[in-house]
């Protein structure tokens, strides 16, 4: 069996894979960057609602929601910023290999047909975050196997989709920089999140919490 983590595109961003599929398959002589840039910055902003802004609705305390909110805007601007100082002009061979990872490495099919924005977990990771998952039962809650679970499962996203994908980007040294450098604030702010989120929650918003996560772990057969 193999796992992957992996959610359902919201249709902005299934219409802009349609289209960049498209154009650069009809070889289309148009600019290749800016559709890679909108299908980037679309990826993000998709990425930040289903592993964040859907925690709110669970939250029972409304100053708690208040307080996820502020730690939700503060990834989203460094998400932008780390994004803005990447992306730019380009010329189309330079972005095709953008546009592999994106379609090769950053989607799957998964059981019911449907295409997924996701990746393969390694089997390490896949039993960290299953253990964890486990942990959280109407019966019975293990909050720190649980926290390790999003975080592992938190940190391999972030690595997938900034640190591997930059690397199919054109960038010199100071730019190359300062993915880490951006990728550490933005993982501070999740991990803010789940140390703001975790320890107020009762066990039946922990059971929701781990309902909602689970869907976006898939096993295939292959």
């Amino acid at each position: 069996m193999t796992y992957y983590f992996g959610f359902i595109p919201s249709d902005k961003l299934k219409a802009l894979i349609i289209e960049a599929e498209q154009v650069v398959a009809s070889d289309e002589k148009v600019d290749y960057y800016l559709y890679r840039d909108a299908l980037t910055h679309q990826t993000a902003r998709d990425l930040i609602d289903n592993l964040l802004v859907g925690l709110v609705e669970i939250i029972p305390n409304p100053e708690r929601q208040a307080s996820m909110r502020k730690v939700v805007g503060t990834v989203e601007k460094a998400t932008d910023t780390l994004l803005n100082i990447l992306l730019g002009k380009e010329n189309n061979e330079e972005v095709l290999p953008s546009f592999h990872f994106l379609r090769d490495k950053a989607t799957f099919i998964d059981n019911e047909g449907e295409k997924r924005i996701g990746f393969k977990l390694s089997d390490a990771d896949a039993q960290t975050i299953k253990k964890g998952f486990a942990a959280i039962t109407p019966e019975h809650v293990d909050m720190k196997t649980f926290k390790t679970a999003l975080e592992t499962m938190n940190e391999e996203t972030l690595t997938h989709f900034i640190s591997r994908y930059a690397e199919t980007l054109k960038l010199g040294m100071i730019k190359r920089k300062s993915v880490p450098v951006a990728k550490a604030a933005i993982d501070k702010g999740m991990n803010m999140a789940l140390n703001k989120l975790l320890p107020d929650l009762p066990d039946a918003s922990l059971n929701r919490l781990a309902n909602y996560y689970r869907p976006f772990i898939v096993k295939k057969s292959e």
